[in-house]
């Protein structure tokens, strides 16, 4: 549940109505309330979530018969906004081989983007990394630290964490175990702790390509990732996952089964309780072939007319397509962030961390 975008905010918390399937002769409690029947021949009633956490049990008071759910509620989401960056490594590449003339990060074409679109609209940047180049010409072990106190200094809206070794094989870790998964996290968090300080790294996360099992899932969670990003949707014939994921599978959506996700797409979060994992959905690629500069604030009006998925809003880009050596650049990239962060700004979306947003202790009324 995600503020105004689910129930009435109120002095108490959120009220919402919960609506329970149940044979026609049931006499449906909620917490001990009495249900009533709608239109449709289900039952409702309204309940008030007084925290982030809200165990629910209807139960039908004729046979005993009955069901638990846990609602969670993400006080701090509501009218925020996220925006990443997956298969980040060239501008750290580029800042190394630049140590010894660069006076700042942000001399960097990439991150002086970014930190334009801070300046101008208060927008924040998380960035997923890569560990090395595919070629093996660069990996974070070679990388300077002369930049941490820089990045530490801009901790607060400039941030990191694990993406995967390298951008090749695709899917490198949809059937790989705990201890590779660990192995590889490890192996990337270390040097970039000693790269940009341990105040510009976070427990949330996009693993690449969004693929892996439960037991890979269960090392990042047990590397301190508490939230997973990505698509959650489904192949439906698009040309770029071809060969990738057949018709009607699950993309970019880690160890979820087909029920969880057709859920997820239509919402902003999803919470596996056995695994205490936060799963949050990235709305928009903003590198997409088909989503030009001018047809960013489009895509995002549509979205916004949809309250249950846009009551937080993330988005992701890619990094590479914002170099013209790169066979898929794309000339209006820094247009497309901007247009993104002014829109924004003009609906009255805060920037956030999402480390931030899965930390909030109760109602922020």
């Amino acid at each position: 549940m995600v503020g105004g975008a689910d129930g009435a905010v109120c002095d108490g918390g959120l009220m919402i109505t919960a609506v329970i399937a149940a044979r026609a002769g049931a006499a449906v409690l909620v917490n001990g309330m009495p249900a009533r029947r709608n239109a449709e021949g289900l039952f409702e009633v309204d309940v008030l979530l007084d925290g982030p956490h809200n165990r629910l049990e209807a139960t039908d008071a004729t046979t005993g018969a009955g069901e638990t759910v846990t609602v969670y509620v993400f006080w701090r989401a509501w009218r925020t906004y996220r925006f990443t960056v997956d298969d980040f490594i060239r501008s750290f590449q580029n800042l190394n081989e630049h140590r010894d003339v660069y006076g700042s990060i942000f001399e960097d074409p990439y991150l002086g983007l970014f930190r334009d679109a801070h300046l101008l609209y208060g927008s924040r940047v998380h960035i997923n990394a890569f560990y090395g180049t595919d070629d093996g010409a660069f990996d974070l072990s070679m990388m300077t630290d002369r930049f941490r106190p820089e990045f530490e200094a801009n901790a607060d809206w400039l941030s990191f964490s694990f993406h995967a070794l390298r951008e090749h094989p695709d899917q490198p870790y949809r059937s790989a175990g705990y201890e590779t998964m660990k192995r590889d996290c490890m192996r990337a968090v270390g040097e970039l702790r000693r790269v940009v300080g341990d105040a510009a790294l976070r427990d949330t996360t996009t693993l690449h390509w969004g693929a892996s099992n439960l037991e890979g899932a269960r090392a990042l969670r047990a590397m301190g990732y508490r939230a997973l990003c990505g698509y959650f949707t489904f192949c439906r014939g698009e040309p770029h996952y071809e060969g990738c994921y057949e018709q009607g599978e699950p993309i970019v959506s880690y160890y979820l089964k087909q029920e969880q996700v057709a859920n997820l797409e239509h919402r902003c979060f999803w919470v596996d309780t056995r695994e205490d994992i936060v799963f949050a959905r990235l709305h928009m690629v903003l590198n997409a072939g088909d989503l030009t500069a001018d047809r960013v604030a489009p895509f995002l009006d549509a979205l916004y007319a949809r309250p249950a998925e846009s009551g937080f809003i993330q988005m992701v880009i890619h990094e590479q397509h914002f170099y013209p050596d790169y066979t898929a650049y794309e000339s209006d990239y820094r247009e497309r962030i901007m247009e993104m962060a002014r829109w924004m700004q003009e609906h009255g979306y805060r920037p956030v961390s999402l480390s931030d947003v899965i930390a909030a202790p109760g109602p922020a009324v």
